[in-house]
């Protein structure tokens, strides 16, 4: 069998779960998010030093601007359908014959920019996303045909459908940020999407031990809603909670999931989090120095590059 090479990105990411009984310790709705940190979120994943590791969704075939993604779709109506599905929740983009606009405004309700999706005239692209928006990573998304995607010799995307199917248990050797052991592959890769494969941490851990976790460490609330609806996909929960549940102690999704730090704001002296209700999808707030037990559930995403297997 032809040998894969294995790159790992800088640290992936990570999310911590709260024990069920701090659900009685959040602290209300979490308020408005940034639209733009959302949308970016979902679209790239940022390393440290804000620039781009990790491709959410397509991929970058343009080596000079790592801002352009590409996806491949069949039609206009799937690639509209892809754009209105990365929007956060409650979103509502202005709608002019087949072209969308989405004015972002941030955590005051300040404009931050906009996003243009539009039908393409230009050749081989079917439509377009525009991220009109200072400090945005991503800037664009192309939509092209399937027939137009590049063609992968190598066989290294057999490679995963075989081995990296939902369900499969995949052994990781060297921590780059989300651990070692064995993670569950909960989403398979596809051109449209990299593959999920998330880990649960079998022992409770002290509050204190996650003292240090901050925007780098922990995953983005659109990450976290990937990960939920994924779960939700089909039969997944069931087969994940009730197979997995067992083996793996996997905590109960009805739980609030902590993702990234809440921006200036501090409670009693102790860090806020945002936080996302896996079985509901309900997004809140929550003070982290609780003094209850916490999981942590650990993620990596991947996807086939050439000849490789990369994970970030």
């Amino acid at each position: 069998m032809k040998k894969f090479a294995w790159i790992f990105c800088a640290a992936a990411l990570a999310l911590v779960a709260c024990n069920k009984n701090n659900t009685e310790n959040t602290s209300g709705d979490a308020g408005k998010l940034s639209d733009l940190e959302y949308f970016q979120d979902r679209l790239v994943t940022l390393d440290q030093n804000g620039n781009i590791r990790g491709y959410n969704v397509g991929q970058n075939l343009n080596e000079a601007d790592p801002s352009e993604i590409t996806v491949p779709v069949d039609t206009y109506e799937q690639a509209r359908d892809l754009f209105l599905k990365w929007l956060p929740s409650g979103a509502k983009p202005a709608v002019s014959g087949k072209t969308y606009t989405w004015e972002m405004t941030d955590q005051e309700n300040k404009s931050e920019g906009k996003v243009i999706f539009a039908e393409s005239t230009a050749p081989g692209t079917i439509a377009t996303i525009s991220i009109n928006a200072s400090g945005a990573k991503a800037r664009s998304v192309k939509f092209i045909p399937f027939s137009a995607w590049p063609e992968n010799a190598s066989g290294v995307e057999d490679y995963l459908a075989v081995n990296y199917y939902v369900g499969a248990t995949i052994q990781v050797n060297e921590n780059k940020g989300a651990g070692t052991g064995e993670y569950v592959v909960i989403k398979e890769w596809t051109p449209q999407e990299p593959g999920l494969m998330i880990q649960i941490d079998p022992n409770r851990n002290e509050n204190n031990q996650y003292q240090s976790l901050n925007n780098s460490d922990a995953s983005s609330i659109s990450t976290t809603q990937r990960v939920r609806e994924v779960l939700h996909d089909g039969n997944n929960y069931t087969y994940f909670v009730n197979v997995y549940g067992k083996s793996k102690n996997w905590p109960s999704l009805d739980n609030p999931y902590i993702t990234s730090k809440v921006k200036t704001v501090w409670a009693f002296g102790s860090d806020k989090y945002y936080c996302v209700n896996l079985e509901n999808g309900k997004e809140t707030t929550i003070t982290k120095r609780d003094g209850k037990h916490h999981y942590r559930v650990l993620i990596y995403w991947f996807t086939a590059a050439g000849d490789q297997v990369v994970i970030w």
